[in-house]
């Protein structure tokens, strides 16, 4: 921030192994703090409260009977990924954790197929996004899992991408994907948190991500609004109906 001295520390070279003794304080805080405020924890009950509500929603939304087992396969990744990240926790000395969700977007309502396909296409590719800079990482618990969960949320989003376009295809389905794009694009854009948000600087120099919280945004935009114009839905000013910048 202007005025205020800051202290750059050069981003490690190693990568760390669980309980070295080695580890810098302030890498283990950040990483700590990372993993703690990520969504996905098993030991969570707001996290377990949130799949249980999606998947009522998979199954009681989903269009077809063929779709079931693929939101079924989508669900249980999700289960596993909030186990991966309790047992990384644990081994950082980080016990259970009951916060309350703060990025809104995991409270929209889902009432429709459209909202469904919207929280998958652009909320679960947001997690392709900070998931991709974890595959540099410096910590061997994260690193060794990191490609896998890249690759669980890249399936998450073209299979909501996938479930947009159908929706897309007939002129309601179309109507009722421009009204809630107003909602849910805005949503995704600030799950990546405040662009002059210090940790997120400090990630990057820590080598706990690679871009830093406007960097990814930005490259998120660039690459998802084609995909999404290219269905025909208007998609609103990236400032509209944003919470924070």
């Amino acid at each position: 921030m202007e005025g205020v001295p800051v202290t750059v520390t050069e981003a490690p070279q190693r990568v760390y192994r669980e309980g070295d003794p080695d580890m810098p304080e302030e890498f283990h805080q950040l990483l700590v703090r990372m993993l703690s405020h990520h969504l996905e924890n098993s030991t969570n009950p707001h996290y377990t409260e949130l799949l249980g509500k999606l998947w009522n929603s998979c199954m009681t939304l989903c269009p077809t009977e063929r779709l079931k087992t693929t939101f079924a396969k989508l669900m249980a990744q999700e289960v596993e990924h909030g186990v991966i990240t309790a047992r990384i926790l644990e081994g950082l000395g980080v016990g259970p954790i009951d916060a309350p969700i703060k990025q809104y977007l995991f409270h929209l309502p889902i009432d429709t197929f459209c909202d469904l396909a919207y929280f998958n296409g652009l909320g679960d590719r947001v997690g392709c996004y900070i998931g991709e800079t974890w595959e540099g990482v410096p910590y061997e618990p994260l690193l060794s899992v990191a490609e896998r969960l890249h690759k669980d949320e890249v399936f998450h989003a073209t299979f909501g991408m996938s479930n947009l376009k159908r929706i897309c295809s007939t002129p309601e389905g179309l109507d009722e994907a421009n009204e809630k794009i107003k909602i849910w694009w805005p949503a995704a854009l600030d799950m990546f948190g405040r662009s002059d948000s210090d940790f997120s600087d400090a990630y990057v120099r820590w080598g706990l991500r690679t871009k830093n919280n406007e960097d990814l945004r930005h490259e998120y935009i660039a690459d998802t609004r084609p995909i999404v114009e290219a269905m025909g839905i208007e998609v609103p000013a990236d400032t509209a109906n944003r919470r924070f910048l």
